[in-house]
């Protein structure tokens, strides 16, 4: 898959392109906008890749999540000791497992029940208040699920999914970023900002969210991929424990949006290393370089309780007492093992090279590169010249890889767009290194 982003006035990108390949480098010095595009392309991609009809249904039915699965009901000092409210939770899961296997696909054959359903938790509400008596939070619920049952009837289908998208689109890029609303990632107030995928869609950012006009085939063969993956810093994973306790703390409380500085893909991924593990290694070649004697020496283990060690040599290490090289490999390895990185997936690296070693560095970007020829879509942002000096001489060993690499300099400028490999390698290495070779010839 190949294809170029248009990016304008967004962050500090005012009016730039890049290029996306198999295997995707953004490549300069910090500070000029690698990781921004990085994190706004994952943002796009993942949102996508959700389910938007059952996004859209969970929103519809949160209050009564919250009030019948949660804990906002009020306990009263009377007679009424909630006898009545089993009944009611029973049903108000049967309604929340219907809108879990939504899909846009079985759309129209689930809206009937899930208006049954519905009509169904209306007739439990009445009954306990004829039994009981007035109480305001069920009132609520009452009202709540007439209005519930009128949008189920006059809604369209395609409503559903454009509803969901929108929601997706404009969370992803809230968590990710960690600020408070989409508008905070437009560079200059009143000049128009958009994002433009080729032969994918446009999505403008406004005050109000994302407005977006996509290719519909295109989704649907994103949502093929297996998951979309953006890796970090290893630090998140040493503290996982902990910033997971911290997140749930805030749902429990019902507050999904909060920002707690952590950004939103690391949950994301958190999430999906939880998924049972079939035993079916997805790249068993690199699996085993990366846990070799010679690389990591161990491998990095998940508890079912969701805990991470390092194994090595028979004995068990927590992570946080591990090295943040190990942590940064071992996760790759983790990933792999568990098929959670597969055919088909992106995977979004910022800066693959921190805390390794050179040759560290070297044995992730030769695990990287054939992950992209296996079918992975790598991108990565970097400022490693040890990365990128592999890459050129791999390209010089073995030429017809070269159509795998979409390279990008940053700052993105539109007349590099079509300069070739080679030249382009070499103005982003003459850069690279040229603090260094000029200590070195300061020091002669």
């Amino acid at each position: 898959m190949a294809f170029k982003v248009k990016i304008k006035n967004i962050g500090k990108l005012k009016d730039e392109e890049v290029s996306i390949g198999q295997f995707t480098v953004f490549a300069g010095p910090n500070n000029t906008g690698k990781s921004f595009v990085s994190k706004l392309l994952y943002s796009l991609f993942n949102a996508m890749n959700a389910n938007h009809v059952a996004t859209h249904l969970n929103n519809l039915i949160e209050p009564i999540k919250l009030d019948l699965l949660g804990t906002n009901l009020w306990v009263p000092y009377g007679k009424d000791n909630l006898s009545w409210l089993p009944a009611l939770k029973n049903e108000a899961k049967k309604l929340e497992a219907l809108v879990k296997v939504a899909s846009a696909d079985e759309l129209d054959d689930l809206i009937p029940a899930l208006i049954s359903q519905t009509e169904k938790i209306q007739k439990l509400v009445d009954t306990t208040l004829m039994n009981i008596g007035h109480r305001t939070d069920l009132e609520d619920i009452k009202n709540f699920l007439s209005g519930l049952k009128e949008e189920l009837h006059q809604t369209k289908a395609e409503n559903f999914i454009v509803a969901g998208i929108g929601y997706e689109l404009s969370q992803n890029l809230i968590q990710n970023f960690q600020v408070p609303n989409v508008s905070d990632l437009i560079g200059v107030e009143g000049t128009p900002s958009e994002v433009v995928v080729e032969d994918f869609g446009k999505f403008a950012f406004l005050d109000e969210g994302v407005r977006f006009e996509i290719d519909r085939s295109w989704v649907k063969q994103l949502q093929q991929y297996s998951r979309v993956i953006y890796l970090e810093s290893p630090v998140y994973w040493k503290l996982k424990t902990a910033l997971e306790d911290t997140r749930n703390y805030s749902v429990n409380f019902g507050n999904r949006e909060r920002l707690s500085g952590v950004p939103g893909y690391f949950y994301d991924l958190a999430r999906a290393l939880k998924y049972e593990y079939t035993g079916d290694i997805a790249f068993p070649v690199v699996y085993a370089k990366l846990t070799s004697k010679n690389v990591m020496g161990g491998k990095i283990a998940i508890s079912e309780t969701g805990n991470l060690s390092f194994q090595e040599n028979g004995n068990n290490f927590s992570l946080p007492v591990t090295a943040m090289g190990i942590a940064n490999l071992g996760i790759l390895a983790l990933l792999i093992e568990r098929k959670v990185l597969d055919k088909g997936t992106f995977l979004f690296i910022d800066e693959p090279e921190a805390h390794l070693h050179p040759a560290w560095q070297v044995v992730m970007a030769e695990s990287l590169f054939e992950l992209s020829r296996q079918g992975v879509n790598v991108v990565i942002a970097t400022h490693s010249a040890d990365i990128l000096q592999w890459l050129d001489v791999h390209v010089k060993k073995s030429p017809d890889d070269e159509q795998l690499i979409a390279l990008n300099q940053f700052p993105v400028k539109k007349d590099k767009a079509e300069e070739d490999f080679e030249t382009k390698m070499g103005k982003i290495m003459h850069e690279l290194t040229k603090p260094f070779s000029d200590l070195y010839i300061e020091g002669i």
